[in-house]
Formats: structure tokens, C-alpha cells, sequence
């Protein structure tokens, strides 16, 4: 049985402890509630050497802790990496200066790597018949409702907005100041629902992508490498890569994603997509809803006044 004390956090079971810690023990417990995310990287006698103690202070420190060793508390620490915990993910790495192993940091090169890594390792997962289905779904879906939550819902916006360029019937959830019920009552059967579910995702997520199966949906889920077993959670799943240099997620990978599914949409319903195209396009001149064209005129009037 899985005691309170063993799902407590690194820092938590620290500040349980800390007035009684011996100074040795106590200046390694200083390091760690300032980056405890190091643990996941460095040995245990790296973090003694770095806390100026011992490696057998080291020890000491972590059986009190109630882990039974040091590798039990950097597994910990590595799963709280993986769901992406933004205290784990800083280290006390400094950009463009030395780490604290002492090695110069290379910011804009490593960026640049982990990004084309992202990028790559995401793309060549696809599976084509997997898009390809999900694609011919959404084109022939009767209504199709984009979710997302924290960061995804930023990403869900987006996604909704250039499918609502190519097809008609494309709702955002959650609605500003609408609770979710009102939204999921119309999930029916013909409809495509698509999760954007990154990494600390909210537990109603899962439940939604239940419900909109229940009530006969298809479901497409964009998640990241975090998920243990996406298969189950929906019809299609596509994966996103999101590891950065930093603390915080990189999405770079997920909205080529979109850029790719919105794009093979746009082709698969070419003719229709393109009139809908065409009418949005008028209405935008019909409204003056955007200022390109009368910023174009006036330079080149600019132009012409000084020839």
C-alpha cells in the first residue's frame, strides 16, 4: 500500500524535515528547493560536491527523506520532468553563461537543435493513414468541436480558427463563461471531435474525449510524448514533441502539426475550400476589415510624391 508520505514531492518532504536537517544535510536541501529539477541530471555525488557536503551526508540526507536511496528520488524527479512541472524543468543552468558543471551553455544553437529534434521526431511519427482518415473525418463530419485547456486551449484557438477557413461548423470549447455542458449536448453521431491535450493536461480532458465517444463522435487527440497510453484515448492521436532548453514547452512542433492537418483539409475539399476562401475574401473587402490594401495604396502614393 502506497503511503501519504510516498507520493509527497522532493520539496515537500524537505520542508517536512528542514529544521532538523544537520548543516551538512541542510545546505544540500537549500540546493535542491531552489532546483530540484538538478537531481534528474547530476549524480548524487555531483549535488554533494555542488552543496559543498559529502557524499555520505548525501545519503543520510535521502534515507531521511523516506526514499530508500538517491535513485529512488531522481526517478521521482524524472517523472515530474516528464508531466512537465515547471519547478522540476529549471535547473540552475544559466543561458549564454556556464552550467553548473562548469561547461559554456550555447542558447541559441541548442535551441535551434532540440526545436529541428522536436520537429523531426514528430513529423517522421505520423503514420499518412492515420491523417488521412482523421482528414476525410473532419471534411465529412456534420459539426466539428475543438477542446483544449491551459496552454492547449491556446492551441485549440488557433486550430479552430484555420479550420474555420476551409469548413463551416467548427465550434470552440470551452465558450467564454459557459459551462460544458451546454457544449457537449450537441456532440452527436457524424461529428469530429479533436483534444488538444498537451502536457499537464486537466483530468476533464479524458472525460470529454469519453463523453464525445458515448455519443457516437469520432475523436482526434494531439498530445504530446507524455501520455503512457494515447491509443485508448481516442480514434487518431497524433504526438507532439514539446521538450525545450528551458522551463517552458516548446510548440513549435505541435502547430506544424495543425499547419499540416489544416493544409491536407484545405486539399482534400479543394473546390469548396477554395470558394469559402473566395466569399471570406469578399467580405473582407466588403466590411474593410483590414487595412493591407489602403496600406499598400499609400506608400505607393508615397512613392509616386517623391519621384
Amino acid at each position: 500500500m502506497t503511503s501519504s508520505h510516498d507520493t509527497q514531492s522532493l520539496e515537500a518532504r524537505i520542508h517536512v524535515h528542514y529544521t532538523a536537517l544537520p548543516p551538512a544535510e541542510k545546505r544540500l536541501g537549500d540546493l535542491l528547493l531552489s532546483f530540484p529539477g538538478d537531481i534528474a541530471t547530476y549524480s548524487a555525488g555531483e549535488l554533494a560536491d555542488a552543496a559543498g557536503t559529502s557524499r555520505a551526508a548525501a545519503s543520510r540526507f535521502f534515507q531521511r527523506l523516506g526514499y530508500k536511496d538517491f535513485n529512488e528520488a531522481r526517478q521521482q524527479a524524472r517523472e515530474a520532468k516528464r508531466w512537465g512541472s515547471p519547478v522540476y524543468l529549471a535547473s540552475a543552468s544559466s543561458p549564454g553563461g556556464k552550467t553548473s558543471s562548469g561547461l559554456a551553455s550555447q542558447p541559441i544553437a541548442d535551441h535551434l537543435a532540440q526545436e529541428s529534434l522536436n520537429l523531426t521526431r514528430t513529423l517522421e511519427a505520423i503514420r499518412p493513414d492515420h491523417l488521412r482518415d482523421a482528414v476525410d473525418a473532419i471534411a465529412n463530419a456534420t459539426r466539428v468541436h475543438v477542446a483544449g485547456f491551459r496552454n492547449s486551449h491556446m492551441l485549440a484557438g488557433y486550430l479552430q480558427r484555420q479550420l474555420q477557413i476551409v469548413r463551416a461548423d467548427v465550434a470552440l470549447l470551452p465558450k467564454s463563461g459557459q459551462t460544458l455542458a451546454e457544449d457537449l449536448v450537441d456532440i452527436a453521431e457524424g461529428d469530429v471531435l479533436i483534444m488538444v491535450g498537451m502536457r499537464r493536461r486537466v483530468h476533464i480532458a479524458s472525460r470529454i474525449l469519453e463523453i464525445a465517444r458515448q455519443q457516437g463522435a469520432r475523436t482526434l487527440l494531439l498530445t504530446d510524448t507524455s501520455l503512457a497510453d494515447p491509443i485508448r484515448q481516442a480514434t487518431w492521436t497524433l504526438t507532439c514533441e514539446v521538450r525545450s532548453q528551458s522551463l517552458f514547452d516548446s510548440y513549435s512542433a505541435s502547430m506544424s502539426v495543425i499547419n499540416l492537418l489544416c493544409t491536407s483539409l484545405f486539399h482534400h475539399e479543394i473546390n469548396r475550400g477554395q470558394e469559402r476562401l473566395k466569399r471570406i475574401e469578399t467580405l473582407h473587402d466588403e466590411l474593410d476589415e483590414l487595412d493591407a490594401i489602403s496600406w499598400l495604396s499609400q506608400r505607393n502614393l508615397g512613392n509616386k510624391s517623391t519621384d
